[in-house]
């Protein structure tokens, strides 16, 4: 077995079991920097004037280290949710309240590329199948008003070291999908049959968090052989069939082209390539090259994708002690800039909570710092939002050494912001979802979780807000709750059965998605202290409303 990357450092925001620490990304610049600095604890609102100087009180309590280690550290840091979190500060100044136009930003000539040697997929051989005996136990605990587990899967892939990230899940169709080592798999939304398996022959390191349209993805592989080949490798994989098409390497294209991990997105009928240094787009179809570098001293390392693509650009100025980066919005046929914003200096991009409408995470590092701001569709500031709170934006531990700008749990409609509060502490805390205006930047309403439970963001639908209530420690299950526009109290959609409360609390780093009335659950990484543990943990699990049976309101 081998060993996984060093643990990064923490980031400025709080872990939070079950959805693990936001652990700080580096700035992209050439050289690359030294050691971030430790985030801040509290602070207090400072209204809409930037801050005096770096938030005061505790550091950030370590995130869930992923895989084996994972079960017991996610108990740990269940008790310890108190510390950590970060209140914000209004940006200001700079230029951010205008955005400039831009024509060469990220062009470079397409080039053509391609290395087409596809691995064969494993057909559905060795399928353990659902575990239906778990998913009667656990419907057997049902009381009127419960939702119905309609089956639930075990992990049965051996999983190297300390484990491995779990990718997806991706729906299409009739089929789910997710992406386990060197394993793609779609299963049967219906029962959670496995409907295909591709094996890889090598180490998937990350995959596109969005599919296309037509129901195809993008997963990035080491290159080489073992575990110390460069992540350089993309391979587009169709979900409809389980069939891997087209194959290619990225290639390196200067000195301080650095091959962390891929920042890779999808958007229409392009995938990107980022990272320090360079960026390259490819043409999802067949991988033909579209653009990479442009001129000028500013260049995109980052990306996220859907329905635009949004690019964190770098800026090689000499002012290395000082970041200079800008938000772009890209044409993803050429690579060119349909707008910049210029960041306010010393802050660097860190997340993008929301692609339309675009909310983007900014953080300095010198100065413990953090601002939120919502930008228009041309990418003129449309507001800087501000509150008093310690925030938990959930995003995946993947934040960490890489350019994944699209991990957090977040939720935002075309005027509004939602983000779920830190915990209040010890094993009964409780937090609040806090919803903002887009427009004036200010808090709009304090949607409180149920009594004793923990409450985050999973969408906008509608105009209502849907959130996942977290299962406790005290045997109480996990629900998925709906808040009416305007309205401070959650309703019940769907109450999980009381025998999911344990295999709920043991998915490490869990996402959710909810849609056409199957509340499907899956867990982000998988590993155990044993190979026999590790073909122990819940991968997935998938629920559904009895409809026989009145939905109650927690």
């Amino acid at each position: 077995m081998t060993n996984p990357p060093p643990h990064p450092e923490q980031g400025p925001y709080a872990s939070l079991n079950p959805y693990g620490g936001d652990r700080l990304r580096q700035p992209h610049q050439s050289p690359p920097p030294g050691d971030p600095a430790q985030g801040p604890g509290p602070a207090p609102d400072h209204g809409p004037e930037y801050g005096p100087g770096p938030a005061q009180g505790p550091g950030p309590v370590p995130g869930p280290r992923r895989g084996r280690a994972a079960g017991l550290l996610a108990a740990l840091v269940a008790v310890l949710l108190v510390a950590g979190g970060v209140s914000w500060y209004a940006l200001g100044g700079d230029d951010e309240d205008g955005a400039r136009r831009a024509g060469g930003a990220g062009n470079g000539a397409p080039a053509g590329g391609r290395s087409a040697s596809p691995s064969a997929p494993a057909g559905a051989a060795g399928d353990t199948g659902p575990d239906t005996a778990a998913a009667e136990r656990i419907n057997a605990s049902r009381a009127p008003g419960d939702a119905r587990l309609d089956w639930t899967r075990k992990n049965d892939i051996d999983v190297p070291g300390l484990g491995a990230d779990q990718f997806g899940p991706w729906t299409t169709g009739d089929t789910v999908a997710t992406a386990l080592y060197r394993t793609v798999a779609g299963y049967s939304v219906a029962d959670g049959r496995r409907k295909w398996s591709l094996v890889l022959d090598r180490e998937i390191c990350r995959a596109t968090p969005q599919a296309s349209a037509d129901g195809r993805i993008v997963v990035v592989t080491r290159e080489g052989t073992g575990s110390s080949g460069e992540c350089r490798v993309l391979r587009m994989i169709d979900l409809r069939t389980g069939k891997q098409g087209w194959q290619q390497t990225v290639a390196k294209e200067g000195q301080w082209d650095i091959f962390a991990e891929l920042s890779t997105v999808i958007t229409g009928n392009t995938v990107t390539a980022g990272r320090a240094g360079y960026s390259t787009a490819y043409r999802l179809g067949d991988g033909t090259r579209l653009f990479g570098r442009g001129p000028g001293p500013c260049h995109p390392f980052a990306f996220a994708g859907g329905p635009k693509l949004i690019a964190a650009a770098s800026c090689d100025d000499g002012t290395a002690d000082k970041p200079h980066e800008q938000i772009q919005e890209l044409d993803p046929e050429t690579g060119k800039a349909r707008w910049t914003h210029e960041v306010k200096r010393g802050y660097h991009v860190d997340h993008v909570y929301s692609v339309q409408p675009l909310v983007v995470s900014l953080y300095n590092r010198a100065e413990n710092k953090r601002g939120l701001l919502a930008l228009t569709d041309k990418g003129v500031r449309r507001a800087a939002l501000v509150g008093p709170d310690q925030y938990a934006p959930g995003c995946s531990d993947r934040s960490s050494s890489t350019n994944d700008l699209q991990t957090c749990r977040t939720a935002a409609d075309a005027g509004t912001f939602a983000m779920a509060t830190v915990p209040t502490p010890g094993l009964k805390g409780t937090n609040q979802i806090v919803v903002f205006s887009l427009d004036t930047g200010r808090v709009l309403r304090r949607i409180p979780a149920p009594a004793g439970r923990t409450m985050f963001p999973l969408r906008m639908a509608g105009g209502e807000l849907l959130a996942e209530v977290h299962p406790t420690f005290q045997g109480g299950s996990g629900m998925l709750a709906s808040v009416a526009p305007g309205a401070t109290t959650p309703k019940t959609l769907l109450r999980l059965p009381p025998g999911s409360a344990e295999p709920h609390r043991g998915m490490d780093s869990p996402r959710a998605v909810y849609e056409d009335g199957r509340y499907t659950i899956v867990a982000g990484s998988i590993g155990g202290s044993s190979d026999a543990e590790e073909k122990k943990r819940e991968t997935i699990m998938s629920f559904s409303a009895d409809e026989t049976t009145e939905v109650p309101t927690p």
